[in-house]
């Protein structure tokens, strides 16, 4: 009779089991297909105006105006040939060169200086290290009257100059902060290793540190090129040759010169906004360890 109530028991204890279990995965079900479903409502509102604009970009007016959300009767690429041909080309061109010097000149300068404040500290570096994380508090658009008055002074106005130092200034302190975590957190014994087998201080800095830091060095790439990229109010300010203005600038000058075409507005839009895209696609994968590897230890 025991024995028979003690396996009822146990029955009924497995039954509530069951149960119980089936609630929580139906729980973590409904959970996921609400995160899901989130995602794809963001995914819809934020990702369909690029596709509109992509599509907008190969109808000629008359289509985008009697048909502006549909797909277009015939794919037309003039758009693209004459918003080239109308000085985007040349924007375009500008914009890149100075990203892509600024953010060399930005990685050599950061990853030295935070190698020296993460692995060879000396007297006052930990100062040194708070006064970058107090930059990152220092509006840049603040510095803009003071910047402009130096660039005229020392006779770099209306040149990229005036543009390739505050874009390393600007992103040093962020840099900085990022790979000075992640070189904390390198083990000590690599670099004892490399002592023991010879290596100076500049071969174990381009041998081991370096190549361990392609997660943190394409996350400050990439927040770099997007934040230099689109800005809009130095090239403003700093730059008045036409011929040295950078997308931003044109896109603004080219809406001015062609305000009734939209779909070539278009068109001129998806080859600024590509290199982003491009970069971001062979990058992404880099952001998130980076910013996280980056993140400094107690």
């Amino acid at each position: 009779m025991r024995d028979s109530l003690v396996e009822t028991k146990s029955k009924d204890s497995r039954i509530v089991t069951r149960i119980k279990t089936k609630n929580i995965s139906s729980k973590k079900m409904l959970i996921r297909f609400s995160i899901y479903l989130i995602l794809l409502v963001h995914l819809v509102f934020t990702g369909y105006p690029f596709v509109w604009m992509f599509l907008s970009s190969f109808k000629f007016d008359s289509e985008y105006f009697s048909n502006p959300w549909g797909l277009p009767s015939e794919w037309h690429i003039e758009n693209f040939i004459t918003a080239w041909n109308e000085g985007i080309s040349s924007y375009l061109f500008n914009s890149i060169y100075i990203t892509l010097f600024s953010v060399i000149g930005l990685l050599i300068v950061s990853t030295c200086i935070a190698y020296y404040l993460a692995i060879r500290p000396f007297k006052g570096s930990k100062v040194l290290l708070g006064m970058f994380f107090l930059a990152m508090l220092i509006p840049i658009h603040s510095t803009l009257i003071p910047l402009f008055n130096m660039a005229n002074k020392i006779g770099v106005y209306d040149t990229f100059w005036a543009l390739f130092f505050p874009y390393i200034g600007f992103n040093l302190p962020v840099a900085v902060f990022l790979a000075y975590g992640f070189f904390k957190q390198i083990p000590k014994e690599l670099e004892e290793a490399a002592v023991m087998d010879g290596c100076n201080i500049y071969q174990i800095f381009f041998k081991i540190y370096l190549p361990l830091s392609k997660p943190i060095l394409a996350t400050v790439t990439i927040l770099s090129f997007f934040s230099i990229m689109n800005d809009f109010i130095f090239p403003l300010v700093m730059i008045s040759d036409d011929s040295l203005k950078t997308l931003p600038i044109g896109l603004m000058m080219f809406k001015g010169s062609f305000s009734a075409s939209y779909s070539l507005i278009s068109a001129a839009l998806v080859i600024t906004t590509a290199p982003i895209i491009i970069l971001y696609m062979f990058l992404q994968k880099y952001i998130q360890s980076g910013v996280v590897a980056g993140s400094v230890k107690g």
